[in-house]
């Protein structure tokens, strides 16, 4: 299934300027038909599986400010 960039947005909870910075740039990938983008869902869990970060224990008594 083909997603807008719209809709990219919105799965991914992120700002619509910053999908759009993402598929311009080629970070993801996009299929463009006539004027209009489009994001392959599959694609799209891909690049979320390359983009997933380990998280590293602190030591203890260590708080995290995020």
């Amino acid at each position: 299934m083909f997603l807008t960039i719209k809709e990219v947005a919105e799965r991914l909870k992120i700002s619509l300027s910053l999908a759009y910075r993402l598929v311009a740039s080629g970070e993801i990938p996009c299929y463009e038909i006539a004027s209009c983008k489009r994001v392959d869902e599959e694609e799209l869990l891909e690049y979320l599986k390359t983009r997933k970060a380990e998280v590293t224990k602190l030591p203890p008594g260590t708080k995290r400010h995020f």
